[in-house]
């Protein structure tokens, strides 16, 4: 049977791929193997799917490579979910970075951006070519992924990217035209954005976004009503806030971030619930990351990932987020939607101006537009392509 490779991240892009990747299986085409990057993997092995991960292709000539990532791993903050697979993902890349552009420059580069320095196209392209497979498919996010459809390029294999959103930032790469043979997109309008940017007509597909096939399902407006009586949250108006981090670089410009943002944001939040007696806000980590230290008070509560997201956004009111993918999320299936803006990828989530986000504000202002929108009502879950998981699985077919 042939074999089709995935490659994603954690968050929204694991939650574009996992419904294709079983899909794909049951249809009986192909076999999908899943290359989980950092907060995946935990995504994957609870969905069933077969895994693999960085530390997988390790073999010994990589020792000087793991002496970086050990290195590198020691100076991150915070608790590490898997610290071997931690050391094995930093190591290669930076071992690769120090290849590129030698020791000095990578370290400062590093030290300037982070992991979104890494664009590791040797090391995705000695992984792709030992799956061997028949199909390479990923989503729009940079380094480990956009290496894979690069490697795939490279080894002769096919590719297929699924892009989550509008695509503002990746068409720096994405709107190239030998960059995947098949792009997928959310809508119509993304479609012709990537056509005027150069991609064929017979490049871009739209499919919707997999992620969001559920949102409105009657099972889980169900759950979120029975979440709502089990949290005791009846009759109370319920804020959700999905941590997001703020890089100290935008990792494609290179303007600065507010690293802090994020925090002082959730704060601000904390403040105005603690000062209604009517309010619940619900903070939810992603996985694997530290949880933020909050005041001791039954108005603040955290959701883990066994909450699932359909559910939950079904069971509050209203999302408040930077950039976060669940504000969309939210969006369509019914919350109010408050952006709080000041991070680098405002002009990449322009949710106002597309009519998703109700209130778009600055750190100083979020109180106030919390007060315009409480205890508005929810609206009905917008009709989005409830089908997009069969739409993708339609192109990949193609390959297959």
């Amino acid at each position: 049977m042939k074999t089709v490779l995935f490659v994603t991240y954690g968050s929204g892009h694991v939650r574009m791929v996992v419904p294709v990747a079983r899909a794909l299986a049951e249809s009986g085409l192909a076999r999908p193997v899943v290359l989980a990057l950092t907060t995946a993997a935990p995504v994957v092995k609870a969905a069933g799917l077969e895994l693999l991960q960085f530390a997988d292709f390790l073999t010994a000539d990589d020792e000087p490579a793991l002496a970086y990532g050990r290195r590198l791993l020691a100076d991150l903050k915070g608790p590490v979910a898997d610290p071997e697979e931690s050391v094995a993902y930093l190591g290669l890349c930076y071992a690769e970075l120090v290849q590129d552009v030698g020791p000095a420059e990578a370290e400062r580069l590093y030290l300037r951006e982070g992991r979104q320095a890494f664009l590791p196209l040797k090391t995705l392209e000695r992984m792709v070519a030992k799956v061997a497979p028949a199909l390479v498919v990923s989503t729009n996010s940079p380094r480990s992924e956009r290496a894979a459809i690069t490697a795939a390029g490279r080894l002769g294999l096919p590719s297929v990217c699924m892009v989550d959103l509008f695509c503002l930032d990746e068409v720096k790469w994405i709107g190239n035209a030998a960059y995947a043979d098949r792009v997928c997109v959310l809508n119509e309008s993304v479609r012709r954005f990537l056509v005027a940017a150069g991609r064929g007509n017979e490049q871009i597909v739209v499919t919707g976004n997999p992620a969001f096939d559920t949102l409105g399902d009657p099972v889980h407006v169900q759950k979120g009503r029975l979440l709502r009586q089990e949290r005791q949250w009846n009759g109370k108006y319920v804020l959700l806030w999905p941590t997001q981090v703020e890089p100290a670089y935008h990792p494609f410009n290179g303007l600065p971030g507010d690293v802090d943002l994020p925090a002082r944001a959730l704060a601000s939040v904390i403040r105005w619930v603690l000062s209604r007696d009517d309010c619940v806000l619900c903070i939810r980590p992603r996985a694997g990351e530290t949880l933020p230290v909050v005041p001791a008070d039954p108005r603040l509560v955290f959701t883990g990932q066994e909450t699932g997201l359909p559910a939950l956004l079904q069971a509050v009111d209203l999302v408040v987020t930077l950039n976060s993918t669940v504000g969309l999320e939210g969006h369509l299936a019914g919350t109010a939607l408050v952006q709080v803006l000041g991070s680098v990828f405002d002009d990449a989530m322009p949710l106002k101006a597309y009519g998703i986000a109700d209130e778009a504000v600055r750190e100083a202002d979020i109180g106030a537009a919390l007060d315009r929108c409480v205890h508005r009502p929810r609206r009905q879950p917008e009709q989005v392509h409830a089908n997009a998981t069969t739409n993708v699985l339609d192109v990949l077919r193609g390959f297959l």
